[in-house]
């Protein structure tokens, strides 16, 4: 397959996700050729019909209404006419239609060739003028795309075919009278079909603006960058291009994306912002599942990409290593993000936690996949996300971001949606993995994607004494339980790093060590976590965490005992994305207490006593609900 090729595109009616193997590992670039194509027929022609019927269906009813309109009111007319004048005017109808003189005809046409150029005038100008506007609004390639529209410009150029064509039926009429009487040439047909074209322009002026307007919608701009975008990024034949040329119209639908998000940030529009940062990760999430295909010069960033501003700044290291990967278009999206969310922190926070669902979806389909190099580059942006909300000391946004972040360390844990045979491993890279990748190992081993929870589990330990150092002590307190929810995974999942998870659990609170709220805080997520253990019978475990705690004070550790077991409501009291409180223990968690903190010297006689008893609460604590964040 030369440069300029792509694999044919081979049609399908499915719609069910298809796992793209990589190239060369057990399967032959045919086969991943195969399942691109039924991606993209599944996802484009399967739906190409139904989007022709529609786009038929808003010309031809408002077309056929109007004319229709227009119709009936000529039949009532003319019938009016024969009822009251009590003549039949249908022959004589029929005869000025068709056998006009040359004056009537010469008069008839002057008024067409001023309403045609009138009508096409208002085409343009209202057109020109609502593009340009939104072209302004959102990105400058509006413009191109509104002039590479089938529609647009079958529309304007039937304007200017009756337009033109009626002009020249005007200039041939000749209302000279010859020698012996004859009339001049006088285009009788002509001047009918002049009438009908006419009548067509104006009744499709209406549905021509409603075109415009819905063209103009911002959902449309961003449906049609994107797909352009994946015609030339996925591997399925279209236009003959060459792999330059791909990847140009692949990075500008990127860039375009990005503008009109940036803009609708810079004026508050958050459904817009939405639309376009939906669209990038859809756009990721697509191109990822069919990159395979794609033929290996694809991954090569020439100069004119390496001096743009995503990639001018990075070495020559970080270059090969992008290239070596082939997660240049991953990179390309993740830095649109970047922009996007460092503008959401001070416009728009919401923006941000759309950001944060995004990038975890990225991560979680490159799992999928057994894309470990793009799954990577996943979790480095969300530590840059992390670092850039605490600089800002934005606690509100560090939590939600923190939110999604544990859900794609627990799905790389549970890995359950991965096939083994599409893991993709390379050589170590500087740049792009915080992982040490072992070169050549095979394909099958999925604790290559339980390292990424490990790795998950220290960034977010890292960060937490980054956001205690600024104040950010709450901070601290999500990430224990975090890291603890991990933990949790990990134990009901099996997994060979658990205890690499519980020792990373066990170190958030070596930087709280002087604050006695915070390290509260961070030894409640311990105890829930020990009183998982205990459920299933893992007591080695719990003990391990008791005894990280046991210099722990006896009045502040009963104190921590009788809130969590205070603690009635699951349900948060406020609205957040978590919706549970974090110290929530059920029944079942909440009477292995008594046992847990048996264990504490200073605690166990009491402790024996509410166990004898059947209760879960300390001594002389009245039983309610207690407050829990």
């Amino acid at each position: 397959m030369t440069e300029g090729e792509q694999p044919t595109r081979e049609p399908s009616g499915a719609r069910a996700p298809v796992r793209v193997p990589k190239t060369g590992s057990g399967a032959t670039r045919s086969d991943a050729t195969r399942s691109v194509a039924r991606v993209v027929a599944a996802s484009s022609t399967g739906t190409h019909q139904d989007n022709i019927t529609v786009k038929l269906t808003n010309w031809l009813l408002p077309f056929a209404f109007v004319g229709g309109i227009v119709l009936v009111c000529l039949v009532f007319s003319f019938g009016l006419d024969s009822i009251f004048l009590e003549t039949d005017n249908r022959e004589t109808l029929l005869e000025s239609l068709l056998h006009q003189d040359a004056e009537q005809a010469r008069n008839t046409l002057g008024s067409l060739g001023e309403v045609m150029a009138a009508v096409l005038g208002l085409a343009l100008t209202v057109s020109s003028i609502i593009v340009q506007l939104a072209a302004t609004r959102f990105t400058p390639i509006v413009t191109s795309l509104f002039m590479r529209a089938r529609a647009n410009r079958l529309t304007l150029g039937f304007f200017i075919v009756c337009t033109v064509y009626v002009l020249w039926v005007n200039f041939s009429v000749d209302g000279a009278v010859g020698e012996n009487g004859e009339l001049g040439y006088l285009p009788q047909i002509g001047v009918v079909l002049s009438m009908l074209a006419l009548t067509a322009s104006l009744l499709l002026l209406f549905p021509y603006f409603v075109f415009v307007f819905n063209f103009l919608e911002p959902d449309s701009i961003i449906s049609r960058i994107t797909t352009d975008g994946l015609v030339a990024s996925t591997p399925y034949r279209g236009r003959v291009w060459s792999i330059q040329q791909r990847q140009r119209e692949a990075t500008q639908a990127v860039e375009h994306l990005a503008n009109i998000g940036l803009n609708a940030v810079q004026q508050k529009d958050k459904n817009i912002a939405s639309s376009a940062t939906n669209a990038l990760c859809n756009f990721a999430i697509y191109y990822g599942g069919t990159k395979a295909g794609m033929i290996q010069s694809w991954h090569s960033i020439p100069d004119w990409n390496r001096q743009s501003p995503d990639f001018v700044s990075l070495s020559d290291e970080a270059i090969n290593d992008l290239r070596g990967r082939g997660t240049w278009l991953e990179w390309k999206i993740l830095r649109q993000y970047q922009m996007l969310y460092g503008e959401g922190l001070e416009r728009m926070r919401d923006l941000c936690y759309l950001i944060a669902i995004n990038t975890r979806r990225l991560g979680e389909a490159a799992a999928r996949h057994g894309d470990l190099p793009a799954l990577d580059l996943a979790i480095k942006f969300f530590n840059t996300y992390l670092r850039a909300t605490i600089n800002a000391n934005d606690v509100r946004t560090c939590y939600n971001i923190l939110h999604q972040y544990r859900q794609l360390g627990e799905f790389v844990i549970e890995h359950i949606d991965t096939d083994p045979a599409d893991l993709i491993l390379d050589q170590p890279m500087s740049m792009t993995s915080t992982l040490t990748v072992s070169a050549g190992k095979p394909a099958g081993d999925l604790s290559e994607l339980e390292k990424r929870g490990v790795e998950i589990a220290r960034r977010m330990r890292y960060y937490s004494g980054i956001a205690f150092g600024r104040g950010m002590t709450f901070i601290t307190e999500v990430i224990a339980h975090d890291v603890g929810a991990l933990c949790a995974k990990a134990f009901h999942t099996g997994t060979q790093f658990h205890d690499d998870l519980l020792a990373t659990f066990l170190r958030i609170d070596d930087n709280t060590e002087s604050s006695d709220h915070t390290l509260k805080g961070v030894r409640k997520a311990q105890v829930k976590l020990a009183t998982t253990y205990m459920l299933h019978g893992a007591e080695n475990l719990a003990r391990q965490i008791q005894r990280d705690m046991h210099r722990e004070p006896a009045t502040r550790m009963r104190k921590i005992w009788a809130e969590l077991a205070a603690l009635r409501d699951r349900e948060f009291w406020e609205v957040n994305d978590r919706g549970s409180n974090f110290d929530y223990l059920s029944e079942e968690q909440k009477g292995q207490l008594p046992i847990f903190f048996s264990w504490f010297p200073e605690l166990s006689r009491e402790a024996a006593a509410v166990a004898r008893r059947g209760g879960v609460e300390p001594p002389g604590m009245a039983r309610g609900s207690s407050d829990g964040v």
